[in-house]
């Protein structure tokens, strides 16, 4: 064990479910003494025959026998340990780790329960989950119930990682202050509809973004386009090695969003965006109705036409795209998409792509707060493409956390493909602090 150096006792105890602790575990005094431990030490409980383990910050009682462990309901419940369970009790005398980052796994515990808008029904909640475990100490794979949200909890990753037996003491206004903390599904998929907005200003020609490791995705996207030989001739342009631009980069990534969206098979909605001086949305005719409309419905009779008209329309684009950037009109158009979608309820993905900065039209954050305040729904993530020094970062950090999603910035085919593959499965929402 990597912590053994950091024990020097130990205790076989009986476990006692003490209800609500606050998170702590009650030992006698004499027990306390026995390990060492003051008010405040850490002491790991285990049970060697399962495995089960948990952790726990101390309180010395009079109320609980020496021979006793008296736990808190929630931190027993996610060790898999149960009353008169025999554990062995150790001192743990690490320095606690801070935690920057914390993703929370969502399980609805019964089969009838509403999955489509449970991660943003979770962004509501927060408060009643923070009275919950905030306080306790965590670790990854830990699990508990949320009854507020009739849902199971598991903490699915954490910043900076916890190895072993090691754990960290979870605060939430710590956490808000840093990075924030985000929610998704686990086990189960959620349905979402998407807006994907793509920068074809003129310098999306430069051809500087290279290609790598990303063969397995070419011929995935090669196989679902079939005999299609205008959709064959562009991905054919991803050769391992080479250097593509900006803008057949960003066209690479839209089919693949758009091909993982239709192995969903949940019928989703994408509509796709361009922007530069001129702002232009994709038409797709509906197969139901032959109408015209500004998304395409992910259905598997609908991928070969979509995969065409995406991967010629964003890089034409480019080729007439102008020296301005109008990321506002973008989201004023964006928004007009959502009301579109017909379901506003239904949770929705924003993705803009740049490697600029807006230099025309309203500003994108006014529009947001003018157009989205009732978006409840509505996640928002930012991907800067190219070099960082001209993106404009602060402004894509401030529209992707007023959108309760994130920026990440890309330079190369594989990492732009990844992010695409991980937002087009993954619905998430990620709570910061206010200020």
């Amino acid at each position: 064990m990597a912590e053994a150096n950091a024990i020097t006792k130990k205790a076989r105890l009986e476990i006692v479910d003490g209800g609500d602790l606050k998170g702590y575990a009650n030992l006698h005094p004499k027990t306390a003494k026995a390990l060492n431990a003051e008010m405040g030490s850490i002491v790991i409980f285990e049970d060697a025959q399962s495995a089960f383990w948990g952790a726990a910050e101390i309180r010395k009682s009079n109320d609980v026998s020496p021979d006793q462990i008296m736990i808190d309901t929630l931190i027993l419940e996610a060790s898999l340990l149960m009353e008169s369970d025999t554990v062995e009790v150790t001192l743990y005398d690490k320095d606690m780790t801070a935690l920057e980052y914390v993703e929370f796994g969502l399980k609805p515990l019964t089969e009838d329960a509403n999955t489509d808008d449970l991660v943003t029904r979770a962004a509501k909640r927060v408060k009643s989950l923070e009275k919950i475990i905030d306080g306790r100490l965590v670790y990854p794979g830990m699990s508990f119930n949320w009854p507020d949200l009739n849902a199971k909890v598991e903490i699915t990753s954490v910043r900076p990682s916890l190895p072993g037996k090691s754990f960290a003491k979870l605060a939430f206004e710590a956490l808000r202050e840093r990075t924030g903390y985000e929610f998704k599904t686990i086990g189960i998929a959620t349905p979402f509809n998407a807006i994907l907005c793509i920068d074809t200003s003129g310098s999306m020609k430069t051809t500087d973004v290279p290609v790598q490791d990303i063969a397995h995705a070419r011929e995935g996207l090669k196989d679902l386009a079939g005999d299609n030989p205008e959709v064959q001739a562009f991905l054919d342009r991803f050769e391992d090695g080479s250097m593509v631009s900006r803008a057949e980069a960003a066209a690479m990534a839209i089919l693949l969003y758009l091909a993982e969206k239709v192995g969903r098979g949940y019928g989703e909605k994408v509509g796709v965006i361009t922007f530069e001086k001129e702002v232009s949305e994709m038409t797709f005719l509906s197969s139901d109705t032959g109408e015209v409309q500004p998304f395409v419905e992910c259905t598997g009779r609908e991928k070969t036409l979509g995969l065409q008209i995406i991967s010629t329309h964003v890089v034409d684009k480019v080729e007439e795209g102008g020296t301005l950037t109008d990321m506002g009109s973008a989201l004023i158009k964006a928004h007009e998409i959502l009301e579109a979608f017909g379901d506003t309820t239904k949770p929705t993905m924003l993705i803009l792509l740049t490697d600029g900065m807006t230099t025309s039209g309203p500003p994108p954050l006014k529009v947001l707060k003018e157009r989205f305040t009732e978006s409840a729904n509505l996640v928002i993530y930012c991907i800067g493409l190219g070099e960082r020094s001209e993106i404009d970062e602060e402004l894509m950090l401030a529209i992707s956390q007023y959108g309760n999603g994130v920026y990440r910035h890309v330079d190369n085919m594989r990492d732009l493909l990844e992010w695409y593959g991980k937002l087009a499965s993954e619905f998430a929402v990620v709570i910061r602090g206010s200020g």
